[in-house]
């Protein structure tokens, strides 16, 4: 990515695998609302171009000597962290953080007001989960260091902004893990909505076809609807001078001393309603980046917890990946950044021709066991 709203296929040179780095040959990668911020000019590197991905999936090809009783070539492995740069690459050099194993983890200032580590929270991947649904492990372990630092009370009602990627898995995430209670959605995308409620949300407003009842909802309950908000909103546009967003909206939904969880980030000044804070005592939470506050070894636990979340079957990422293209399809890359969002869209996983070529057999094969076994019970398939 050269610029905001410029990604091109381009030949780079391949990295070099260090004696604490794993070099991974890429799998899968899906796109981002990060990556997308950065197309869209709502977030700035330190310098362009840039390589976006971090929703990755990579198969070991080489491992450094300080790592070799932890990883082994073919492995793949996912992983959070080090940075929002490099997962669209062929190839990339990594340095993993595994759960539970020992590593010195050291830092570096990212000039983004944040200390990032030099090492990666990873897990390997077994076999069952394939590599499109396996890049959704890096969103779930970041929606988990949100709600496990910031949890609702078991039973709390919940409302959560938007019904993007992170927000139906914050969703399941309430619903199915930490117990919450009703959980309400506010987001303008009916399809979207629709993926929510199916997935554990019991009530759902659309903030421009619904305005009218929301705002009508807000004031019946009078301050006494919800406990906890969980704002999985990035950048969006302010209303008019005398108009509420769905940012006041939901503080307005909040009891007094309610929890309010920021998720969601742009370098672009979003607007929050300062008197709706005090009046109220809102508890405004977030989780930090800074590996000071919240170190890579904690963040590499939580993504063992996403991968035994998504292995179970307790969380199901399939509803997030709604298209899946070829990394080496120039137009197609770039038409999905482009059109980011739109309609019932959720996540493109982009993916290496021959995981493409995989997942379509896959698909083809679950298509076709079923209308056999149907042909031969004389049930039309």
């Amino acid at each position: 990515m050269t610029s905001p709203g410029k990604i091109v296929h381009a030949m780079v040179p391949d990295p070099e695998c260090q004696e604490d780095e794993i070099l991974l040959e890429t799998e899968a990668v899906s796109i981002c609302s990060t990556d997308v911020s950065y197309f869209r000019g709502h977030l700035f590197p330190e310098a362009w171009p840039i390589i976006p991905g971090h929703e990755y999936v990579g198969r070991v090809v080489e491992v450094g000597k300080r790592l070799r009783n932890d990883v082994r070539p073919g492995d793949r492995v996912t992983y959070w962290g080090q940075t929002d740069f490099g997962g669209m690459a062929q190839y990339r050099a990594l340095r993993p953080l595994f759960p539970g194993r020992r590593g010195v983890e050291t830092s570096w200032y990212t000039e983004r007001n944040f200390y990032d580590a030099d090492q990666a929270a990873a897990v390997v991947l077994p076999p069952s989960v394939p590599s499109d649904l396996a890049s959704v492990i890096e969103p779930l372990t970041s929606v988990l260091r949100s709600l496990l630092l910031n949890p609702p009370k078991p039973g709390d009602t919940c409302v959560v902004l938007g019904c993007g990627p992170s927000a139906q898995l914050a969703v399941q995430v309430l619903h199915r893990h930490l117990g919450a209670g009703p959980i309400t959605v506010l987001d303008r995308n009916d399809d979207r909505m629709a993926v929510a409620l199916r997935n554990g949300a019991a009530h759902a407003f659309n903030t421009e076809t619904q305005r009218a009842e929301l705002e009508a909802y807000v004031r019946e309950h009078h301050d006494q609807y919800a406990d906890y908000v969980f704002d999985a909103l990035p950048h969006i546009n302010p209303p008019g001078e005398q108009g509420k967003d769905i940012r006041e909206l939901a503080m307005g939904l909040l009891r007094p001393g309610g929890a309010y969880v920021i998720y969601g980030a742009t370098a672009v000044p979003q607007r929050l309603n300062t008197w709706m804070i005090l009046a109220k005592g809102l508890r405004l939470r977030s989780t930090p980046f800074d590996v000071r506050s919240f170190p890579m070894a904690r963040s590499a636990h939580v993504t063992s917890v996403a991968l035994r979340l998504v292995e179970s079957g307790l969380i199901d990422p399939a509803p997030l990946i709604t298209t899946r293209a070829c990394l080496d399809d120039e137009g197609a890359v770039r038409e999905a950044f482009a059109g980011y969002g739109l309609g019932a869209s959720m996540k493109t996983s982009l993916l290496a021709p021959s995981v493409l070529l995989d997942h379509v057999r896959r698909t083809a094969a679950a298509r076709t066991v079923p209308e056999a076994l149907a042909g031969q019970a004389g049930i039309p398939g």
